[in-house]
């Protein structure tokens, strides 16, 4: 049986020892340790701390969250898939956002809140963003770079074009369709941002209803809705206003008025 004493020697190097030093003293354990340097047969530098593993502990730490992270965008880039979007707008961010600050100054001040809340977006402070303004501003381009920002830093997203996800809430009813109302309804209620772009179009009673019942189970959470509707149409009746109600709950509201931005510098 092997000795405790040789146990408790330091490891033997088959490599070249570079540098040396015993009876140091690890500030964040206060351990005694010894400090080896080797050159490895590939001719790299390995480091090694005998008696003491806040390095190793950091490192599985690190790996740890690492593994984390990479959960956490797998299962965001899951979850982005069940999105809504119409393809115009698959290539659109802040960068090519493209306003006038002279001529355009509410447009480029929308520009700038929305690109603040997607630095700044965190799990620990819900903020919600209405962005309400005339057809063809760029509010669904700028929610849709919100998205893209914050999904990039491996918060789950989920981008949904009211009308069509009204219909796809409909489709859900026949029979064997990939995902029941009650699946479709928990990726909405769970995800970290929830975008409902164009909200408020052709909103009948069916449409009324289920809507309540999703932006609901939004409360407290990060959302955007983007609408083309003002106040007064947005609560034009009871139902609308309690949902309404809800909307503004923790909500910036963002103006968007003027020129269709995608008909800039064109003739007619």
């Amino acid at each position: 049986m092997q000795a405790f004493g040789d146990i408790a020697k330091p490891p033997k190097f088959k490599s070249k020892v570079l540098k040396e030093e015993k009876g140091l003293k690890c500030e964040k354990c206060g351990r005694t340790y010894d400090y080896y340097e080797f050159e490895k047969q590939d001719g790299s530098i390995q480091k090694v701390r005998f008696g003491c593993d806040c390095e190793m502990k950091e490192f599985a730490k690190q790996s740890t969250e690492n593994y984390h992270k990479k959960q956490r965008r797998i299962k965001a880039e899951k979850i982005f898939k069940q999105s809504i979007v119409n393809q115009s707008l698959a290539n659109a961010t802040f960068d090519n956002y493209e306003v006038d600050e002279k001529t355009q100054p509410q447009l480029a001040k929308a520009k700038r809140i929305c690109k603040q809340y997607a630095d700044n977006f965190n799990l620990d402070n819900k903020q919600s963003l209405l962005i309400q303004g005339t057809f063809g501003t760029g509010k669904s381009h700028l929610s849709m770079s919100i998205v893209k920002e914050v999904k990039a830093k491996g918060y789950t997203v989920l981008y949904m074009n009211v009308p069509q996800l009204i219909s796809t809430i409909k489709n859900t009813y026949n029979n064997g369709t990939d995902m029941t109302e009650q699946e479709l309804a928990k990726i909405i209620s769970d995800v970290d941002l929830m975008v409902f772009d164009d909200y408020g179009i052709n909103m009948n009673e069916f449409a009324t209803s289920k809507m309540f019942e999703l932006i609901e189970s939004r409360i407290g959470k990060h959302n955007i809705f983007t609408t083309n509707l003002d106040e007064k149409e947005m609560t034009r009746n009871k139902d609308l206003q309690r949902i309404f109600s809800r909307i503004m709950s923790n909500t910036t509201l963002i103006k968007m008025d003027g020129q269709d931005y995608r008909t800039k510098g064109l003739r007619f």
